[in-house]
C-alpha cells in the first residue's frame, strides 16, 4: 500500500495528551493518527444516526487483559466491546422478560405467595394440631 505523509501544528496541550496517549497504549504516532483518521471517517454515517460516545476508565490489569483478547480475535477494541456490551444488554433483557412472564402467570392463577413464605411451615394452633 503506497503512503503519503501528513502534517500540521496543533497546540501544545492537545500535543501533550496525543503523546500521553501513544504512550499509554504502546502504539506509535503513525499507528495512532492513521486510528483517529480512520474514525473519524468511519463514523462520520454514524455520527448522524444518533450514536453517543461511552467511556469508562478500568485497571491496568483489565485494560491488559482486553487488549490480549482484542489482539488474540484480530478486531478491532470498538467492535469487541460493543459486541460484549449488546451481548450483555440482551442477556438482561431476557431475564426481565423472564421474570415478566413469570409475574404475569403467577397474577393470573392468583399465585401471591412469596418464596419465602412458601418456604416456611404453616402455624397451626395447638387445638389444630391435636395437642392437648
Amino acid at each position: 500500500m503506497e503512503m503519503k505523509n501528513i502534517c500540521g501544528k496543533i497546540p501544545l496541550e492537545l500535543h501533550e495528551r496525543v503523546r500521553e496517549e501513544i504512550e499509554r497504549t504502546e502504539s506509535s504516532t503513525q499507528k495512532f493518527i492513521q486510528q483517529v483518521i480512520e474514525e473519524h471517517f468511519s463514523g462520520k454515517g454514524e455520527m448522524n444516526m444518533g450514536t453517543r460516545t461511552l467511556a469508562v476508565q478500568v485497571s491496568e490489569e483489565l485494560f491488559g487483559r482486553l487488549k490480549a483478547v482484542v489482539a488474540k480475535k484480530g478486531c478491532k477494541q470498538k467492535e469487541f466491546l460493543i459486541a460484549v456490551i449488546e451481548q450483555a444488554i440482551r442477556t438482561a433483557e431476557a431475564e426481565w422478560a423472564q421474570d415478566s412472564a413469570e409475574s404475569a402467570a403467577e397474577a393470573e392463577t392468583g399465585e401471591t405467595e412469596t418464596e419465602e413464605e412458601s418456604s416456611q411451615p404453616e402455624e397451626t394452633s395447638d387445638s389444630e394440631s391435636g395437642v392437648a
